[in-house]
């Protein structure tokens, strides 16, 4: 089976976080039911933006299992939380092309889905069937496979076969799986890279114990976090770099080459090797050459270093991206060049990358640009509000319709 899309739809979320007094669904299409490829997230803090990108997170590393210990999500391992994630595939199988839709569900679920998808609501987005798949919480406690059926599905089912695929690929000893390339999109298992606010690159606590080591999480996962690095040599961003030079010197060449441009751009700053006996980063300032640890750099440079680097070693032909609060450790012109950097990825993958991300800062917003019809991108955005900020809002929009309807 190839995956040939692995696109978001909808979240309906109750009970979690800030979401206790309505059952909430989030949007992830646009106004011609087209999955959005950028998503923007806005408000102030404390209404719940890192709380559905974690949830989602959760949700997306159930993929490949047939029993779960915990959903490694506090609302839904402990609390009445309750979640589906609806999601748009596109998968061939023998030479016979599907679209369908992916409802992942889980918490406190009982034995109903949150949403049901009838043949009109498919057709509206493409998709011809509808197969769920998750994981629930009974009122004991323990955690119980849950599908469409209610029933383990039989072998030849789509689910069945759609989830082995990924348990087999998240397996240590296939090689398959591994990275073959810096940015390489030919593995089409779907994957999503989380980057949290607290992002950063720390000294290695055993950095005087340097060897050549395969990093930790080399190859697939349905899902990677990203915040703070490794505190330990093998699971650093340093290792990481020496791993690629150490495998295949054309992918390191490329890499540094994606990184330098994205990263440092014009300026006198570049990464240009690794240094075969300190096994430290090579970098050139002002034409001259130094070993530079990456916890070295400046706090920006760590931030996009740490964000493009797993993006290209990680990223997959089916790639969900979440950044939270991506201004973190930026200057304005840092925010905006990111933020262009991400769509232009977004678009040259299409629709095999989608970017998620957080913020309450105007320049992002204005990066973002949601007026700006462009190809290959398909924008949407949700501005996250309490339900007294929402009645608000309408009360005041239906005051302003009543003043202009008076004076006319």
């Amino acid at each position: 089976m190839q995956i040939k899309q692995f696109s978001p739809l909808f979240l309906t979320v109750d009970r979690i976080g800030p979401f206790q007094e309505r059952l909430e669904e989030f949007d992830f299409t646009d106004v011609n039911e087209e999955p959005c490829n950028v998503f923007l997230f806005a408000s102030k803090n404390g209404r719940g933006k890192t709380t559905l990108l974690e949830l989602m997170v959760a949700m997306m590393n159930m993929l490949g299992k047939t029993k779960l210990e915990s959903f490694g999500f506090e609302p839904l391992d402990y609390g009445k939380g309750r979640a589906q994630w609806d999601i748009l595939v596109r998968t061939q199988r023998d030479g016979v092309d599907k679209v369908w839709v992916l409802s992942l569900i889980a918490g406190f679920i009982g034995n109903n889905f949150l949403k049901a998808w009838n043949q009109q609501e498919l057709t509206r987005v493409g998709a011809g069937e509808w197969y769920g798949f998750g994981f629930r919480r009974t009122d004991s406690g323990r955690i119980e496979m849950l599908t469409t059926t209610k029933e383990n599905l039989p072998d030849n089912s789509w689910i069945h076969d759609f989830n082995s695929l990924l348990r087999k690929a998240q397996e240590k000893d296939n090689t398959e799986t591994e990275p073959h390339g810096f940015e390489d999109a030919s593995l089409t298992y779907p994957t999503l890279l989380y980057f949290s606010a607290y992002r950063n690159i720390p000294k290695p606590a055993n950095i005087d114990q340097r060897s050549i080591d395969r990093p930790n999480n080399w190859g697939y996962k349905p899902t990677h976090t990203f915040s703070t690095e490794g505190q330990l040599w093998d699971q650093s961003l340093d290792n990481l770099l020496v791993w690629l030079k150490w495998l295949d010197e054309e992918r390191f060449k490329e890499a540094l080459s994606i990184i330098n441009q994205r990263v440092f751009g014009e300026s006198n700053k570049k990464i240009t090797d690794v240094n075969k006996r300190t096994l430290l980063a090579d970098v050139t300032v002002d034409g001259q050459s130094q070993a530079h640890r990456l916890d070295q750099m400046s706090s920006g440079e760590k931030s996009l270093l740490q964000i493009f680097l797993r993006l290209g070693i990680h990223m997959t032909g089916n790639t969900i991206v979440f950044i939270d609060e991506i201004e973190t450790h930026l200057h304005t012109t840092w925010r905006f060049q990111l933020m262009f950097e991400l769509m232009k990825m977004a678009q040259k993958h299409y629709p095999g990358f989608t970017l998620f991300v957080t913020t309450h800062t105007q320049e992002v917003m204005k990066a973002f640009a949601p007026q700006l019809t462009e190809k290959n991108l398909v924008k949407g955005a949700y501005i996250l509000e309490t339900a007294e900020e929402e009645a608000k809002a309408q009360r005041i929009m239906q005051e302003m319709r009543e003043q202009l309807s008076a004076e006319s």
